[in-house]
């Protein structure tokens, strides 16, 4: 059994794991922690990384606020934001290293890297999404709990359609596993994230063939990806929503980029946007028929 530590306990241990190169990193840094324990989601999420012997850093980033880096152990910060607009970002790259032990305990893999590496083009896609999502999902419930105390943080958050499902959700029913559910879904249908990280995609599977040459791909199950989506210690999205076609499309660029990789699984992946890849079969037969006259 895993000994439970006190939020005291955790907090010592996370304001020793900043790797700073000036004492007012170690100010901000101890800044940010306070702000996360003020919520019980950031006490949640940071106690239980407090002990999995990752370092932290603040960085000069471009394009991105953060970033969880499992191979090296470091989480890396915007040195640029503020701390009470980093903190959310704290929350997303420590969900990141919870899905990472828990893909390590499902898979039975310990090198999660070299796991991941080898996954088909298909299942490579179908589980970083679920990871991003995941994460959007616990940062939406945790700026959430912010929004009486940070009012101008929430507002931020809010500009994400991943917030506002959470929001809506919550607002509607009460309900968190209701909220969690429709922030993970939401996140599938945000054009901007979805094309950034897609370009991300398309280039590491690119050299994850490339690595592996002719060596037999991994995979993964959907039951294995729903049971890294944890609220409560339960699985809060279904295995089924994983294979759905809207959930799985790329870009015909894209498609077309990873077709000339040799990988198989790609001729599953449907085509964003394009008609047959939702129209009921009956329909699509008439279609058919209708343009062959």
């Amino acid at each position: 059994m895993v000994e439970q530590k006190s939020d005291f306990e955790c907090l010592a241990k996370l304001n020793n794991s900043i790797y700073a190169q000036t004492g007012a990193d170690r100010e901000k840094f101890a800044t940010l922690l306070n702000i996360a324990y003020e919520t019980p989601k950031g006490r949640e999420v940071m106690n239980a990384v407090a002990f999995k012997g990752y370092s932290f850093t603040y960085d000069t980033m471009f394009g991105v606020n953060g970033a969880c880096d499992y191979d090296r152990k470091v989480v890396r910060l915007d040195s640029y934001f503020m701390q009470k607009d980093l903190a959310p970002v704290l929350i997303h790259e420590c969900t990141h290293i919870r899905q990472i032990d828990r893909l390590v305990e499902k898979t039975g893999q310990p090198d999660v890297t070299g796991f991941i590496a080898g996954l088909s083009a298909y299942d490579f896609i179908k589980l970083n999404r679920a990871l991003e999502a995941d994460a959007c999902a616990h940062q939406a419930a945790f700026a959430y709990q912010m929004r009486e105390k940070y009012p101008q943080v929430f507002e931020k958050e809010m500009k994400t359609p991943m917030m506002q499902a959470y929001v809506a959700q919550m607002d509607k029913t009460g309900d968190e596993t209701k909220a969690m559910q429709a922030s993970f879904e939401a996140w599938y249908g945000y054009k901007n994230y979805q094309e950034a990280y897609e370009k991300q995609y398309l280039a590491q599977i690119q050299e994850n063939i490339r690595q592996r040459g002719s060596r037999q791909v991994s995979s993964i199950s959907n039951g294995q990806i729903s049971g890294l989506c944890l609220l409560n210690g339960k699985s809060y999205i279904p295995p089924s929503f994983f294979d759905r076609v809207e959930n799985m499309a790329v870009s015909e660029k894209g498609k077309d980029i990873l077709s000339q990789t040799g990988d198989q699984s790609v001729s599953r992946l449907p085509v964003r946007n394009r008609q047959s890849n939702t129209l009921p079969p009956v329909v699509l037969k008439v279609m058919r028929s209708i343009q062959g006259r």
